[in-house]
């Protein structure tokens, strides 16, 4: 078994679906590449063919006609992958291009071996660099297998080479650790691309002063979350959070103590709040919470434990919190929704704040 060194040991790290998300995008990005290096094989082909055409190079048996047909044949592959959508398809194209090369530049008609070990050494080019570039363990083990299948035949159609069948043998497994071990240092890459890709996408929706989603973050995942969920029959609530007087929090202990308190109130959401919540602040002292998959009593309870929890965190501020709170009535689209929970929570803050009030009625149309 190769070293994990060889084969990505990075992807050790990661989750379930961070390692299909990464696959995903490697099939993408490498399909062009990939046609590319298929491409490259034809070219090789179709020089082979011409060279013997002209009686530059000898040939294998094949007549050079056939030869040029087969490069043909392999740039139409490397044609097609670059067209094609499923890995299936990418990996079958990628097989047949390979075979085509390999069979009429390194595989001999019997009774003919003309610049063999030339011709095989151009041909390990092309697995060497597949195997670098396939993303999925399946298309690997394919390369390997056409690989060891183009050794064998030429074995026994003509027999071991003057060296001897084992360096021969050794000579495969060589190119085959060495297109293995490409692959693990380019996998490490693509994993340190792919994690540093999401921390960037992750800074850029995380408010740093609380540790939840920011405005931008919340407008990403609330539409699709609450798209989800409505799917799926799934309850929905929303709860506005506002602090009350923060400024005079700032204007009396500063601004670091009003840090402490948003951090305060953003510490008790992450802690209480589930993977089927998104809690986020959207600015200010305003905080948001979308709920799925609670019953109407579950938010409100936890809304109001939020408030207490804060309230005891914070006494030594003297601040409170009002929030506004909104179950989906049938039909209701999310705006509507989320403007009946800011109209919750702007009556709660004119009936003298620090308290919890519920929706119970549609919101106004607007003009």
């Amino acid at each position: 078994m190769l070293p994990r060194a060889w084969v990505g040991r990075s992807l050790q790290g990661m989750s379930p679906v961070e390692r299909r998300q990464l696959v995903e995008l490697q099939v993408v990005v490498t399909r062009p590449i990939i046609g590319g290096v298929v491409f490259s094989g034809a070219v090789i082909l179709m020089m082979a063919g011409l060279f013997e055409w002209s009686g530059l190079a000898p040939g294998i048996g094949y007549p050079w006609w056939m030869t040029l047909l087969a490069a043909l044949g392999t740039g139409v592959c490397a044609f097609a992958i670059g067209q094609a959508e499923d890995w299936r398809m990418q990996l079958a194209l990628s097989l047949v291009g390979t075979l085509l090369v390999g069979v009429f530049l390194s595989l001999p008609t019997p009774g003919e071996t003309g610049q063999l070990a030339i011709r095989n050494s151009l041909f390990q080019l092309l697995p060497i660099a597949l195997l670098a570039l396939l993303a999925r363990r399946p298309g690997a083990l394919c390369v390997i297998a056409v690989m060891v299948g183009l050794a064998a035949a030429r074995v026994l159609m003509h027999g071991a080479p003057a060296t001897g069948s084992a360096l021969y043998w050794l000579y495969t497994a060589t190119t085959i650790c060495f297109g293995l071990m490409l692959k693990g240092y380019r996998m490490d890459f693509a994993i340190a691309a792919f994690q540093m890709r999401n921390r960037l996408r992750l800074q850029a929706v995380t408010d740093g002063l609380t540790g939840l989603i920011n405005r931008e973050g919340w407008n990403r995942e609330a539409a699709a979350t609450y798209m989800s969920a409505h799917e799926s029959a799934r309850a929905l609530s929303f709860a506005f959070f506002d602090i009350d007087h923060f400024k005079v929090v700032n204007d009396t202990h500063g601004h670091d103590a009003g840090d402490q308190v948003l951090q305060a109130l953003g510490r008790i959401l992450r802690a209480r709040t589930d993977r089927e919540c998104i809690s986020a602040r959207l600015g200010g002292e305003e905080f948001v919470v979308l709920f799925a998959g609670r019953t109407p009593v579950q938010v409100e309870e936890l809304v109001r434990e939020v408030r207490g929890e804060f309230e005891r965190e914070v006494a030594a501020f003297k601040v409170t919190v009002s929030a506004g709170v909104a179950h989906r009535q049938p039909a209701e689209p999310m705006d509507q929704h989320l403007r009946r929970t800011d109209i919750a929570l702007y009556e709660a803050k004119r009936a003298g704040r620090d308290r919890l009030v519920v929706s119970d009625l549609p919101a106004p149309a607007t003009a």
